[in-house]
Order: structure tokens, then C-alpha cells, then sequence
């Protein structure tokens, strides 16, 4: 056995050794996919000042836009939101005339909710990403799109080399957009703006299923 072999088969063995609860994923499937877009029956610009407070730290805190729910990792329960207003890691992209209406929310890569789709051997695997909501107004209504980008879940902790060193980290697995948190934002956004009539939000059965028997 030559020595190279042996430094990378002891790597190897290390790396295995210090991954704890990853498992494979398994994706629960939706009866129908979410709407990613809704249009509301108000004018663009009423819509997006209406959107900048309702997605406001402030109003966040008050109200949760995803319910609270138990992981083993700790969750980012505000979801940061970024405008022309406020533009920090984005001010290129709010530079365009075309992407004025514009809003981010992110939780610069901190899990915040329990996915409902994405499972693992101990259960529903925490999930990140960031999300786009683009606003296109015509003379009485606003279409509000929302896509989710990075999405990812965290499936156990592998050993790697982080910001403060080595040691213990989250195993993130990069993973599609479900549409079950895009819409989810759509009816948190319709709530604030008064409109009752939005459907809720489709789940996975095995989701539904768990949601009614706890």
C-alpha cells in the first residue's frame, strides 16, 4: 500500500467517521404544485409599499411568515428583506430601472423553516434559500411573482473547514424549489393586503396527514 493511498484512504475514514445523522432524502410529492404568482386587485404602487411593511423586520416579529416549528438545528425566524430602499449586497441589480418593485428575503444562509417536502431518517430536514418577489403592476391590478434561488437543506453535519476553522458542519444538499414557500410568502403578503379569498397552501399528504394527528 503506498503512502498516498493510505493518507487518503485515512481521510476518508476520518470524514465518514465525523458525519452524523446523514441520511438519504427522500421528496414527499404535492397533489399539485403551488401558484409561484397571484394577482392582486390593487394598483403597483400600493401593493409595494404595502409589501416593504408587511415584510418589515418590525411586522416579522410580530408575525411570523412561516409557523414555528422543532429542528435540531436553530432557526432564523425573519427573513431579511432587501428593496431599492435598502439595497446592501444587491445595489447592482436595484440600479436597473426595471427591477424597482424588487424585493429579497433571505437569511444569509440560516435554515428557517422544517421542509414539509424534503425528509430525512429523523424527520423533516431544515431548509434554506433566498427568494425574489418581482412586482408588474397594469391600471388596476399587481402581479406578484416570487422564485425561490440556493435552495438548500441541511441533512446532518459532515466535518469540513468553516469560517472559524475546522470542526463540525452543516451537510447543506442543494435541492429544487418545492412552490410550498413561494406561495406561502404570496398568502402572507395577501393576508397583510386584506385579500380573503387565496387558497390555502398545498402540502404534501404525508404533511397533512402528520399535521392532523399531532
Amino acid at each position: 500500500m503506498s503512502i498516498n493511498f493510505a493518507i487518503a484512504l485515512a481521510v476518508a475514514l476520518v470524514t465518514v467517521s465525523c458525519s452524523h445523522n446523514v441520511s438519504r432524502i427522500r421528496a414527499h410529492s404535492l397533489p399539485s404544485p403551488n401558484p409561484t404568482a397571484y394577482s392582486f386587485p390593487l394598483q403597483l404602487e400600493q401593493v409595494y409599499t404595502n409589501a416593504l411593511q408587511a415584510f418589515s423586520i418590525d411586522h416579522q416579529v410580530k408575525q411570523r411568515i412561516f409557523a414555528k416549528s422543532s429542528s435540531p438545528v436553530s432557526l432564523e425566524f425573519v427573513l431579511f428583506p432587501q428593496s431599492s430602499m435598502n439595497a446592501v449586497s444587491r445595489k447592482a441589480l436595484f440600479a436597473d430601472p426595471a427591477n424597482a418593485h424588487d424585493i429579497y428575503l433571505d437569511t444569509s444562509h440560516t435554515p428557517f423553516v422544517v421542509s414539509p417536502v424534503y425528509h430525512g431518517r429523523y424527520g423533516d430536514l431544515p431548509f434554506i434559500a433566498t427568494f425574489r418577489l418581482q412586482l408588474a403592476g397594469s391600471a388596476s391590478d399587481t402581479l406578484v411573482t416570487v422564485t425561490a434561488f440556493d435552495t438548500e437543506v441541511i441533512n446532518g453535519t459532515k466535518f469540513g473547514i468553516g469560517s472559524c476553522g475546522p470542526g463540525q458542519h452543516w451537510n447543506c444538499v442543494k435541492v429544487k424549489p418545492t412552490t410550498v414557500e413561494e406561495y406561502t410568502i404570496l398568502a402572507y403578503l395577501g393576508r397583510y393586503l386584506g385579500v380573503s379569498n387565496m387558497p390555502p397552501v398545498i402540502l404534501p399528504a404525508e404533511s397533512v396527514s402528520s399535521i392532523k394527528t399531532n
